[in-house]
């Protein structure tokens, strides 16, 4: 008489899981963590990114836009309220003197003519034609601070702002935006290239 081979299926199935069966259970969910706990810190990570790379073009935009329209522009930072804007000039030159005011003061030269104020007179307004608007960043990223060295050094909270002139000549400006955890510094050192960067971590202002 053959005897039956054993049931394996059988025996399996009453045993329940080996321990060497569990063991592997508990490694597989051990590595899917591993993997999906940086993804979502590296979420953040890429925000911050991100936000700092969008506020490099608005760098970029106020620079070329002020060349072209022959205006001074602004791109003001509220530390307080995590935001962003662009405000454009309107030079508004003084006029100069009547001829009847001249009349009557005789007509003559005077020597301070030549020292007179003629100097433009700069006022700003909200860019609302441009397409920066007022950018709010996110509730998780802020500004550590601002270093403006020609304009106000280090500010840490109110309001600051970066000046882009005409003839190309951008504000000395080292802005630093974080999450809590993480830094990235966007800067531009040579006033007159304007030129825009971004790099990772907290780069200080050196002179």
């Amino acid at each position: 008489m053959r005897s039956q081979p054993p049931s394996w299926g059988k025996r399996r199935g009453q045993g329940g899981f080996t321990l060497i069966e569990l063991g592997l259970v508990l490694l597989i969910l051990g590595v899917m963590l591993t993997l999906a706990i940086p993804r979502l810190g590296n979420r953040s990570y890429a925000q911050l990114n991100s936000e700092t790379r969008k506020l490099a073009l608005a760098f970029r935009y106020l620079r070329h836009a002020a060349i072209l329209n022959g205006r001074p522009y602004r791109l003001m930072y509220d530390l307080d309220n995590r935001s962003y804007w662009a405000m454009v000039g309107d030079v508004d030159t003084p006029a100069l003197p009547e001829e009847e005011e001249a009349a009557a003061d005789g007509g003559g030269f005077d020597e301070s003519d030549l020292f007179a104020d003629a100097a433009p007179v700069e006022s700003f307004s909200h860019d609302v034609d441009g397409p920066i608007g007022t950018r709010k960043l996110p509730e998780s990223i802020g500004y550590s601070d601002i270093e403006l060295p020609q304009v106000a050094g280090k500010v840490s909270e109110g309001i600051a702002y970066t000046t882009f002139y005409p003839d190309g000549y951008v504000d000395i400006s080292v802005i630093h935006l974080d999450n809590g955890q993480d830094v990235f510094t966007l800067y531009v050192l040579n006033p007159i290239t304007g030129q825009v960067f971004v790099e990772p971590g907290y780069l200080s202002w050196e002179g």
